[in-house]
């Protein structure tokens, strides 16, 4: 009897876990178009631009959560494939060119190439420098701009100064 209870326990717990994760599917696309609005967030925008970018990046979430949590029904399949077809033959409108002439499609990085960083000197030459470049204590963390820029230009100041001497 024990047996029948705990295999039944299991089986219901598997069920649900299941129907938690297959329920949640139809919401990907509501889940990547947040991302994609995030995504251009993240990039340079004017001010306008962020508004407008942030009541659609509300309206998203919402629309988002709604579905995770099952207050918002699933598009179906058919509505999607009408829409997605009339996305591919519609041509852009001359408004939504007007407003973005100079825009492009939004890029994470502009190359796959691997990002290589190397330091200015290397070997005993970067030895040399490291002994030499002293920071002052202040710029270990600036505070402000004005603050970064004072610690950028010593550090500038220091660099021609260990030129010369080198």
């Amino acid at each position: 009897m024990k047996r029948i209870m705990l295999c039944s326990l299991i089986l219901m717990i598997l069920c649900s876990s299941f129907l938690a994760t297959a329920g949640k599917k139809h919401c990907q696309d509501y889940r990547q178009k947040l991302d994609n609005i995030q995504a251009q967030q993240r990039q340079a925008n004017t001010h306008k631009r962020s508004h407008s970018l942030s009541s659609k990046e509300a309206k998203a979430r919402d629309r988002w959560w709604g579905c995770e949590t099952g207050k918002l029904k699933a598009k179906s399949k058919s509505k999607q494939a009408k829409k997605s077809k009339q996305k591919l033959t519609s041509k852009k409108t001359p408004s939504s060119s007007k407003r973005y002439k100079n825009s492009k499609p939004l890029v994470p990085f502009a190359s796959n190439n691997p990002l290589v960083m190397r330091s200015k000197y290397q070997g005993e030459k970067l030895q040399a420098w490291l002994l030499f470049y002293q920071p002052a204590k202040k710029c270990a963390r600036p505070k402000s701009i004005q603050h970064f820029a004072i610690c950028v230009e010593d550090k500038r100041s220091q660099h021609t100064e260990f030129e010369k001497s080198y």
